[in-house]
């Protein structure tokens, strides 16, 4: 019997396909319409929790596309906070398999550290073309670390017209060097400022992207017409920032329920808020729910990462490396 092969993609690999945000992007959106089409399967990630903020964790998450792209697949991803300021190692390192949908063979081993950080972005990024008003100028990015920059990345490929930018980390080093980076990548004001009040304070767009436990952004700070997304795993807001929200979006309610931690399922779960006030973005993106209907619309948007993103992506990032023959043939079984 002839061995099996599958292709291996180191992450320099992976930036050589050339699979950038707006495919990333795209690559989201055609989950959420798959998804919504019934054309999917997603179990709940499963999360092995070592202490996150103390330690770290684990998180399994698997699913099935069919449709446009009939691949299955599973994101294996570490995320340990201290790694950056006690080993000088990366945030999170993950890998993702992806089988054929019909054989079950293995296609793809990839490195999906890179990748996840641009998926993450590219949600927000989906989130912003439907429910951000589209004249936005001014961001506040609270979490100055990878994701706060793919985050940034993504808001500028859906709203080109961004001019101002206020970083805020309580690291005030790691917030410098993002204004700098960013400044000279996007040719746009870039700030680091010393409070995370500075930064929200008439922001059109707010992002939190960090491992906050606890609130950071006060209610009273965030203006009509403004657009939050939360993309922390926990409670980076007063409680009062989302049910002030003229608009609640999740990803997928199901799911943010189940993974139990993300703000929405605690005020759900405490009946804070009413499960009718929260709207899934499928929902919006194909025309099921309305989105943005008014410029003074406060709308809030939790969105916490679905595998079938990261399945959507990694096939297009499969594809791509044949195409140009990027990466390592390697055998299942050996000889």
């Amino acid at each position: 019997m002839k061995d099996i092969e599958f292709l291996y993609l180191h992450q320099q690999d992976v930036i050589a396909t050339g699979v950038d945000m707006a495919v990333a992007i795209e690559s989201v959106e055609d989950a959420f319409r798959h998804h919504m089409a019934g054309k999917t399967l997603l179990p709940y990630k499963t999360v092995v929790d070592l202490g996150e903020i103390e330690r770290g964790r684990g998180n399994a998450m698997p699913g099935y596309v069919g449709g446009d792209y009939e691949a299955l697949g599973i994101k294996w991803i570490a995320g340990f906070p201290q790694n950056p300021r006690k080993h000088g190692l990366p945030r999170a390192t993950g890998f993702f398999i992806l089988n054929d949908s019909w054989n079950g063979l293995p296609l793809a081993v990839m490195d999906c550290t890179w990748l996840s950080a641009l998926r993450t972005g590219a949600v927000t990024g989906a989130g912003a073309k439907l429910l951000a008003r589209q004249d936005s100028e001014s961001v506040a990015v609270i979490g100055a670390g990878v994701q706060g920059r793919t985050q940034l990345e993504a808001l500028m490929v859906a709203l080109p017209g961004i001019k101002t930018v206020r970083a805020y980390d309580i690291n005030m080093e790691t917030s410098k060097q993002f204004a700098i980076d960013m400044s000279a990548q996007f040719g746009i004001d870039v700030v680091a400022v010393d409070t995370a009040e500075e930064a929200v304070v008439d922001a059109d767009i707010i992002v939190t992207v960090t491992v906050a436990n606890e609130p950071i952004v006060k209610d009273t700070w965030l203006k009509p017409g403004s657009f939050f997304s939360a993309v922390g795993s926990y409670q980076e807001e007063e409680f009062e920032a989302v049910s002030n929200s003229d608009m609640i979006v999740v990803d997928d309610t199901e799911t943010v329920l189940h993974r139990g931690t993300p703000i929405v399922a605690l005020m759900l779960n405490d009946n804070m808020i009413t499960r009718d006030r929260v709207i899934d973005f499928g929902d919006v993106l194909v025309g099921n729910v309305l989105g943005r209907t008014s410029d003074d619309q406060r709308i809030f948007y939790s969105p916490i990462g679905m595998g079938i993103h990261d399945i959507c992506l990694c096939h297009k990032v499969y594809h791509a490396a044949v195409e140009k023959g990027v990466g390592t043939t390697l055998k299942l079984f050996g000889t």
